[in-house]
């Protein structure tokens, strides 16, 4: 079970955070596409504590200088598990909405509340790659991490070609953004 809830809106967060929002998980996450929207891929990385495919990003983290900055956060995050420095490896091209999840953590056991800022971010923007290129590359960074471009049908499967898994949560915010589509709504 899951609810989303989604705004377009950007609103500042301040250090003076009230105890319910304390009690919300806040995670940047990137959004790296490659293709036209009837044949998109989209950019995963393998996380080894979930057994899953997910979008590359982390928590917001104050201790290391997020200052409770998601653009702060997903620019830490993609030099942390790609080695790549915004602006030169990638562009951060857009804030694309902020979605609200509840759902079961497998780590912690029990329900919990997300708060996702999502980001649009294009890698190597002063490369001129086609997309063969692009996968090539996207392969080669890694800290340690395997990376991997995915289709809509694997994400909305939640699983790759190769059969290895693809978080639900991944699946939930592609569903929020409209990238994808899928259950019986999707006809």
């Amino acid at each position: 079970m899951f609810e989303v809830q989604s705004t377009n809106l950007v609103t500042p967060v301040t250090s003076n955070l009230t105890s319910l929002e304390q009690s919300v998980e806040r995670s940047a996450l990137a959004l790296i596409a490659a293709g036209p929207k009837t044949d998109r891929k989209y950019l995963l990385q393998w996380n080894v504590r979930w057994g899953a495919f997910n979008l590359i990003g982390g928590k917001v983290d104050n201790t290391r200088g997020d200052d409770n900055s998601f653009i702060r956060a997903i620019c830490r995050e993609i030099e942390e598990e790609m080695g790549l420095k915004s602006p030169h490896d990638c562009y951060i091209v857009e804030e694309l909405k902020h979605i609200y999840l509840r759902q079961y953590s497998h780590r912690d056991k029990f329900l919990k509340n997300y708060h996702f800022c999502v980001f649009a971010v294009d890698i190597f923007p002063g490369l001129p790659l086609n997309r063969s290129r692009q996968y090539t590359f996207a392969r080669w960074l890694s800290t340690g991490r395997e990376n991997i471009y995915v289709s809509a049908q694997e994400i909305c499967q939640l699983k790759t070609r190769d059969n290895r898994p693809i978080s639900l949560t991944t699946r939930h915010i592609l569903h929020a953004l409209n990238e994808i589509s899928y259950g019986p709504e999707s006809g």
